[in-house]
Order: C-alpha cells, then structure tokens, then sequence
C-alpha cells in the first residue's frame, strides 16, 4: 500500500516489479516509475519545504533562471524546483526542453496518471541518464 493514497498509484503498484518499480524502454532508453513508499515518502518531505504550489518536482543542474534553461540531473546534489503545469502535453515539453529524449518524455506523460492535473510528480534522472518519476501528493490549485 503506497503511502500516496490514490487509486490509480495503488493500480501502478499492483503492476511494478518485486523492487518497486515499473519499467518502459524505449529505443536505447528507459523510463521508470519508482513507487516504492520510501521514495515516496522521501518526495513528500522535499514538496513541502517547496516554497510556491507546485505539481511537478524536477531535481536540476541549476537553481536560477527559467527551468528550461537548466537540465534534469539525478538527485543528490541537485536543486530540486517545484513548478505548476496544466496538462500533461506541457510536462512532455518541458522535459524534453531539459534534455530528456522526445521519446521518453512522451512515454512519460502517458504513464503517469494525473500528470499536469491533480497529482505531483517528480521527475529526476537515475546515474546512469534514465529517466524516473515518483508520485508525490494529491494537488490542490
């Protein structure tokens, strides 16, 4: 039971492998949804020290300027910014404009329920440049 009580999470869960994970490649790439309660709970922690309301959590290379100035990096060290979308076309976008393949952003936006609507997402690449994305919390504009 995912510490993110919502029934599309818990469905996600019902499918991932034994570490917690749902796994898609694509091309040479690879997407993944983490959804073990750990990270989650880990995510939770970070979203609310997030100043403004937020749906969408991006660990980045840099904490200035327009986020599609900087790129998605992996966790430690990053600086992790918080931003509010409306759709998930407009998260598919900015992920690419900040480096992730076009395929993989697309892959993205269609497997994350309530992406851009009313769950938060983090995205965050792993070391080895893969993409992953853990839900976060229910939205509320």
């Amino acid at each position: 039971m995912s510490c993110l009580a919502d029934p599309r999470i818990e469905a996600l869960q019902q499918h991932a492998d034994a570490s917690g994970e749902l796994s898609f490649p694509v091309g040479p790439d690879c997407f993944r949804i983490n959804l073990r309660d750990e990270n989650i709970q880990l995510w939770q922690e970070t979203f609310v020290q997030i100043a403004s309301p937020a749906n969408l959590l991006l660990a980045c290379a840099d904490n200035a300027g327009h986020l599609v100035d900087t790129t998605l990096t992996w966790v430690v060290g990053s600086a992790i910014r918080g931003t509010t979308i409306v759709s998930s076309t407009e998260a598919e976008q900015l992920l690419q404009s900040m480096g992730s393949p076009s395929d993989v952003a697309k892959i993205a936006s269609e497997t994350c329920p309530g992406l851009g609507e009313n769950i938060v997402w983090a995205f965050y690449l792993e070391r080895q440049g893969g993409l992953i994305a853990t839900p976060v919390a229910p939205f509320q504009s």
